[in-house]
């Protein structure tokens, strides 16, 4: 009977060994597998309806998939990069577009339930959940600021908000999205990594640039139907009212741009910069010292916590440049700079830099401006 004991026993145990092997065995073949899958850097296309109610995509989509494509570059294997569309309009006549400015990929999520921020997220969480991206990356937008952080809340993982740059990084033997972002009251920046996946970010518009060429014509397309089955919709929208004020769509699309600051002094000199800008064709603009004074309406502000602008041409009467200020310019063309501190950020930072008194140089444009104006009367 012991002997008959022993060798099932020893029968047992080989079973076990087997079992564990061939355990280990299956685990390694999905580790190789999902190595070997193609992952995906994903990118939110927001639309918005035109007047005509036709649908368009906000610009900052574009900025944001000529990005991607830079990353995506940066792994051993290239990424996939895949627009994100949650309307539930058909984007047939636009979504050529994306392939253009660098899609590989769109995946068209659509549910009766998406009609606000937290259906929005809860349909892109599912997608998430499904096709788990390596990269996120979402435009920061009134919308984009919405949702951006339910869904890394449903997703558990980190996101970065408001970020000037985008890189990828080596940490601990992996490629890892480094995000950078003013921080301290802009006094610093800071690089960021996100320890799960996907790793997000959101970026202002205008502070990514679009690409210049056409990526390609046609890419794959894939619509998903999220489940709500456990969707609570805790927000009833009462009434939808249209922002009439353009002056945020006239600063990021503008091509000349005239900003003040406390170098300005009074309201007096800022409405001289406001004649000045008119007889250029500029769009007016402050720094947040300007605004603090009460020299200029937050909405006219430049840098991190005001708008981020590209124009062409970007004059700075008085302006210091701290570093909250920068990040608002960092994609403007030419920076044309006015202070009397030769020290000044912004005269480092600057194209042409004039080391003077903001308000004397403004009188003189002015005066020569005027006179000109007078001859060709």
């Amino acid at each position: 009977m012991a002997k008959k004991s022993d060798k099932n026993n020893k029968n047992k145990e080989s079973k076990e060994i087997k079992n564990f092997e061939e355990q280990k065995e299956a685990e390694k073949c999905d580790e190789v597998k999902e190595q070997t899958e193609s992952k995906e850097i994903f990118v939110y296309a927001q639309t918005a309806c035109m007047e005509n109610g036709g649908l368009m995509f906000h610009s900052v989509v574009y900025e944001l998939l000529n990005a991607a494509q830079d990353l995506a570059s940066k792994f051993p294997e290239k990424l996939k990069v895949c627009a994100i569309v949650t309307s539930n309009e058909n984007p047939d006549d636009i979504k050529a577009s994306l392939y253009e400015n660098g899609a590989d990929k769109i995946y068209h999520i659509k549910h009766e339930k998406m009609t606000d921020y937290t259906g929005i997220a809860q349909g892109i969480a599912e997608l998430c959940k499904t096709k788990k991206p390596e990269i996120f990356l979402i435009g920061a937008t009134i919308l984009g600021r919405s949702i951006a952080p339910l869904i890394a809340s449903k997703l558990d993982t980190g996101l970065t908000a408001d970020c000037t740059k985008l890189e990828i990084t080596t940490f601990k033997d992996e490629k890892k999205l480094a995000s950078t972002r003013p921080t301290f009251g802009g006094q610093l920046m800071a690089t960021i990594l996100c320890k799960n996946t996907p790793q997000m970010a959101t970026v202002r518009p205008s502070v990514l640039l679009k690409r210049e060429d056409i990526y390609k014509k046609e890419g794959e397309f894939e619509e998903f139907t999220p489940n709500f089955e456990d969707y609570k919709d805790c927000i009833k929208i009462l009434a939808k009212e249209t922002n009439k004020n353009k002056l945020s769509s006239e600063l990021e699309n503008a091509q000349i741009i005239v900003a003040g600051g406390k170098g300005l002094k009074n309201e007096e000199n800022f409405c001289k910069l406001r004649k000045f800008a008119n007889i250029i064709g500029a769009a007016i603009a402050g720094s947040r010292g300007a605004v603090d004074m009460g020299l200029i309406d937050k909405e006219h502000q430049i840098g991190q916590t005001g708008k981020t602008v590209a124009p062409k041409i970007y004059i700075a009467f008085g302006i210091s440049g701290a570093i909250h200020h920068l990040a608002g310019i960092n994609n403007a063309e030419k920076i044309i700079a006015i202070n009397n501190d030769e020290n000044a950020p912004i005269i480092e930072n600057s194209d042409i830099a004039i080391v003077d008194d903001a308000v004397k140089v403004l009188d003189e444009l002015l005066k020569e401006l005027m006179e000109e104006h007078s001859k060709e009367e």
